[in-house]
């Protein structure tokens, strides 16, 4: 019914005005809880999967970007996710690139966008995270800087957001390819000795981008095993626009800058989550993200290596009972 009806709808309207769309609908939607718990009947696949020190309800979790002002991270866990991760969150708000920022690429079931890091700000944030103690699912936030931040402020910016956050969420995430590796370098070491003071160790994450060299990934697991970073996300989305078969050149230039995800990342994640699972050690949680658009290739990201799924256009192209799917997918190739 998504595929056939309601997609095709929702597809004739700008990405951006659908978002806030669906935004509003899920606004209304928290105030009719015998919906909601249909909702949660109907989609919440519940496997309990204890990773090193995480206990999730399942292996499928949302990426960052989706509801990155955390507005309706709660509703959305009623479709069925085992984590959400919110964010990139900063300690200003930020309005982002320039509009239209978000293209959709339906042939190639695709996205390309450059969006920035537009948000809140981490007082706003905060507050909306309050409302929400009590969880069934695991809540991550995806940090960075104000993008005018720079040398210690840099450093600043993220040891505010992680400290004014620390009890608010279960995990951290913070993008390899969004600093300097000299300045990223200094936020690692500053975030573990910031957690090392609390009384509750949180999981962070380093998001990799889909296009890193593996010689540069050798040295983000050298620093990542340094600090004590807990996994990665592998991946973000691409700059090479080879695999969207659906788009010449004068089309794409046209679009403009900005990165690929869904299926045109190909292979890619899939890869580096290979190269992670044989080189970087088994204390790592792998966290498989990036071109994962079907419950086969759900179960193919968790054959090279991934411990955990994250999806973002699958839930866009496909409705929310793909996270069913793949749930369901996946448990059966385990067992």
């Amino acid at each position: 019914m998504y595929k056939a009806i309601i997609r095709p709808v929702l597809f004739k309207i700008d990405p951006e005005n659908v978002h806030e769309l669906l935004f509003n609908g899920l606004k209304t939607y928290k105030h009719l809880s015998p919906v909601r718990a249909i909702c949660r009947n109907n989609y919440c696949n519940t496997q309990k999967i204890h990773l090193r020190n995480m206990e999730l309800a399942n292996r499928i979790g949302l990426a960052a970007g989706f509801d990155k002002a955390a507005e309706v991270y709660d509703e959305l866990a009623d479709f069925g996710f085992g984590f959400i991760e919110i964010g990139t969150v900063t300690p200003h708000a930020q309005t982002g690139n320039p509009k239209p920022r978000i293209f959709r690429l339906v042939e190639d079931d695709s996205l390309i966008s450059r969006t920035g890091f537009n948000n809140p700000g981490i007082d706003v944030i905060a507050d909306r995270l309050k409302a929400h103690s009590e969880r069934s699912y695991l809540l991550g936030a995806n940090i960075n800087r104000d993008p005018s931040s720079t040398g210690e402020q840099l450093i600043s910016d993220f040891v505010y957001v992680f400290n004014t956050l620390y009890d608010l969420v279960d995990y951290f995430t913070i993008n390899w390819g969004s600093i300097e590796p000299e300045d990223f370098k200094l936020v690692c070491e500053r975030l573990e000795s910031e957690r090392a003071t609390k009384s509750v160790p949180k999981n962070i994450f380093i998001k990799l981008p889909a296009d890193i060299p593996t010689d540069v990934l050798d040295k983000v697991i050298d620093l990542a095993k340094a600090n004590h970073i807990n996994g990665f996300i592998a991946t973000g989305p691409t700059m090479d626009r080879s695999l969207l078969t659906h788009l010449n050149k004068e089309e794409s230039d046209k679009l403009g800058a900005g990165g690929v995800s869904g299926k045109g990342i190909g292979e890619k994640s899939r890869n580096i989550i290979s190269y992670l699972a044989q080189h970087a050690g088994d204390e790592f949680i792998l966290i498989g993200a990036g071109g994962i658009m079907t419950p086969k290739d759900a179960k193919a990201m968790i054959e090279a290596g991934a411990d955990l799924i994250q999806i973002y256009s699958a839930f866009i192209y496909s409705g929310p009972g793909i996270v069913r799917e793949m749930n369901n997918a996946i448990e059966k190739h385990i067992k």
